[in-house]
């Protein structure tokens, strides 16, 4: 298992970060997905798909939580009915 980013590791509890706080993609799969199921290179691929809405800052992606949550949402598909 790699080692937790720094800033992740002082405040590892989501609920300290605001939803609009900045974090790299091994931030933000650390902090929301300390266990899987998503990584960094999980969020690189929906970036690089149109689905996860991105800054760019210093050469380096960052997104936050509420951009996250609004990824999950747009994702989210209703549950088949059985016949």
């Amino acid at each position: 298992m790699a080692p937790l980013p720094r800033r992740i590791a002082a405040r590892p509890d989501p609920k300290d970060w605001a939803d609009e706080e900045l974090l790299t993609f091994a931030e933000a799969a650390a902090l929301l997905w300390p266990h899987g199921p998503l990584t960094a290179s999980t969020l690189r691929t929906a970036y690089r798909a149109g689905l996860l809405e991105t800054v760019l800052l210093a050469r380096k992606l960052m997104t936050c939580k509420r951009a996250l949550r609004q990824m999950a949402e747009s994702a989210r598909r209703p549950a088949r009915q059985r016949a």
